[in-house]
């Protein structure tokens, strides 16, 4: 079969030592007996720069690059119009093209490329699934508190609503959590299907080197986060606000952080925690190793109303190291904790709560121990081995 993958923003396996994400995994899955082509943007979402060909094949997948605008910000103006852009242009080479696939994946958002192609399958008579990461445009208003700009963001995004309802009624829709699967249920005339976000689970043989100067010992308690420090998803105040209470409780109690530094505010870099520990990126296989060693992962999640119905990657992918997991999160997060006891639910407004949990699961080793046997049971749902495999059976059925 022919299948076409449609996702301009994820790393691609051609780009330099980029971590695959989920339509790179199911591009090297599908390959081998099908003929896989990626569309995707010029344009990379992650390094900012544009990539140089039109055209390539890697690894028995072909890849065509759409061209785009570009941008410098991702929540900005420019990034919509880039979005629209590549959406047009995405429709004028396909259009081009004289052989039709079988199947075509596309990923939501963009919603430009996911709406172009829903019409393109509609009148070509083609299987289209898409795979629902993200509910924009409908979680923009719930960024803002002024009711004001609630109701300008709600008539912003119309013309991206109506298109999204479009693509919904016209796929089979595929997403990665309960509450997103029960909200797309009220606009997909198909069916919606849940895969939850994944990642490679490798057995870790040898030790953690990266931070040996932090001298850390088998009594430490390390607690530990691991990706883009994001001012929109993530609150880390609370840590900081008590991470010298914490270290006078005991000093075998550390937070490491890894990731793009310059989201962190400079005040609590240049503040000598005496427990907080900041690196810059790592690389695969030593943010393995640290999730091996540390004994909780940390999930400081914003309360907002999309990803109290998810299940993001920090939470999957912790999981899938068989790490517990202190969440903020309510809803699908919360549902998933409280099944499997892998993890400790705290108040993002509550200082004293998270200390409290802090220390009890420090004290109390039987408890964290009952922590780690849920987190090891937990982690059978997002490995690469069962989800990958399970949405190749599901496409190719």
């Amino acid at each position: 079969m022919i299948i076409w993958l449609i996702n301009p923003g994820e790393p691609l396996p051609i780009d330099n030592n980029q971590r695959l994400l989920r339509s790179g995994k199911l591009a090297y899955a599908l390959k081998d007996d099908n003929e896989v082509i990626w569309f995707c943007s010029k344009f990379d979402h992650f390094t900012k720069k544009f990539r140089q060909s039109n055209e390539k094949e890697f690894d028995g997948i072909k890849y065509y690059f759409i061209n785009s605008i570009g941008y410098k910000n991702n929540l900005s103006l420019r990034r919509l119009l880039d979005h629209v852009i590549l959406g047009l242009n995405l429709l004028i080479k396909i259009l081009k093209l004289k052989e039709k696939p079988d199947i075509i994946i596309t990923s939501y958002p963009p919603i430009e490329t996911s709406f172009f192609i829903s019409l393109y399958c509609k009148i070509n008579k083609i299987k289209l699934i898409c795979d629902v990461r993200d509910l924009w445009p409908y979680t923009f208003p719930h960024l803002f508190k002024n009711k004001f700009y609630k109701i300008l963001c709600n008539i912003f995004i119309i013309p991206w609503v109506i298109c999204s309802k479009i693509i919904f009624k016209n796929t089979i829709v595929i997403t990665i959590s309960d509450g997103f699967s029960n909200w797309l249920q009220k606009y997909s005339i198909k069916q919606v299907k849940k895969f939850y976000l994944s990642y490679e689970k490798k057995e870790i043989i040898e030790k953690l080197q990266y931070f040996k100067d932090l001298k850390i010992s088998d009594d430490d308690f390390i607690i530990s986060f691991v990706g883009n420090y994001s001012k929109i998803k993530f609150d880390f105040d609370v840590i900081f606000d008590v991470a010298d209470e914490i270290y006078s409780f005991s000093k075998n109690i550390k937070f490491i952080f890894c990731g793009d530094l310059k989201n962190i505010d400079n005040k609590y870099i240049s503040n000598k925690y005496k427990n907080v520990f900041f690196f810059d990126w790592i690389n695969r296989e030593d943010m393995r190793k640290l999730l091996n060693i540390s004994k909780i992962g940390l999930a400081p999640y914003k309360d907002l109303w999309d990803f109290n119905m998810s299940i993001p990657n920090k939470i999957s992918e912790y999981l899938c190291y068989e790490t517990p997991i202190l969440s903020s999160l309510k809803g699908d997060t919360k549902n998933l904790i409280n099944k499997y006891n892998c993890g400790i639910n705290f108040d993002l407004n509550d200082k004293k709560n998270f200390v409290e949990n802090i220390k009890f699961v420090y004290e109390n080793k039987e408890y964290y121990n009952n922590l780690k046997a849920g987190a090891i049971q937990a982690s059978k749902n997002f490995t690469d081995n069962k989800v990958i495999g399970e949405m190749k059976n599901f496409i190719l059925s």
